[in-house]
């Protein structure tokens, strides 16, 4: 399972202290972004219950005060 995990800084963080949620096994690539979030970390999971451990590790990171998980549904499993 595959998701993208939106991510809020702590404006006072110190981004290499969060940059730990890189660490985490499952995160393949996080980048940076403006706008109302600070990052978007990319995850693969083995089912729905380790994405949701995964999403808790990457919310309790030092400096990330709030995150929100979107699991993918690839776009070719839509066409008829």
């Amino acid at each position: 399972m595959k998701a993208y995990v939106l991510v809020k800084f702590d404006p006072q963080a110190d981004l290499s202290k969060a940059s730990h949620a890189l660490m985490e096994p499952g995160v393949e690539k996080m980048d940076l972004v403006f706008g109302n979030w600070d990052a978007v970390a990319f995850v693969v999971a083995d089912d729905m219950a380790a994405l949701s451990r995964l999403s808790a590790k990457i919310r309790k990171c030092p400096g990330i005060i709030d995150s929100v998980t979107y699991p993918v549904i690839p776009a070719e499993s839509m066409s008829g």
